[in-house]
């Protein structure tokens, strides 16, 4: 269906998909510095789903005549640049699962906000599925966590 996205619209989606972009810069980044394997098939599992996320928002983008390449440059999202800067390579598992908890708070978070905020049917819809999503990943990121922790209460490292 071709329509018309308000400036609003456009302007609430084009902010998501440079909040997904950034989200997959800090996986790439704690993938990069995480030594456990587990954890880093999590990571990359995170990347893949946060890619379709970005594929949604483009589709959703170009189907409605806005083939324009989106330019970052003056658009804010919620700041991450804390996780960035932090030097991940003697986090222990927990610290960075608790990290990507937090990350994906941040981001469910804002896209509730942003479903609040838009008017469009269809862009509500999108944001709704991308809070869902950041749930799915808190839950699974919880998870992981869990039995990372039974297994240092134990005494198995599991590095």
């Amino acid at each position: 269906m071709m329509g018309n996205l308000s400036p609003e619209s456009l302007r609430a989606l084009q902010i998501a998909l440079k909040n997904e972009n950034e989200t997959v810069l800090i996986y790439q980044h704690m993938m990069n510095r995480v030594k456990n394997s587990v954890t880093q098939a999590l990571l990359a599992q995170l990347i893949e789903e946060e890619f379709l996320h970005e594929k949604r928002i483009r589709d959703k983008i170009s189907e409605n005549n806005h083939d324009e390449p989106v330019s970052f440059e003056d658009i804010e999202v919620p700041n991450r640049r804390t996780i960035m800067e932090l030097e991940l390579t003697n986090c222990t598992i927990l610290e960075l699962i608790n990290l990507a908890i937090e990350n994906e708070k941040i981001s469910r978070d804002f896209y509730q906000a942003q479903f609040q905020r838009v008017e469009d049917p269809e862009v509500r819809k999108i944001f709704q599925w991308l809070a869902e999503q950041e749930d799915e990943h808190i839950k699974n990121l919880q998870m992981e966590y869990d039995a990372h922790k039974y297994y240092e209460e134990v005494g198995f490292d599991g590095e």
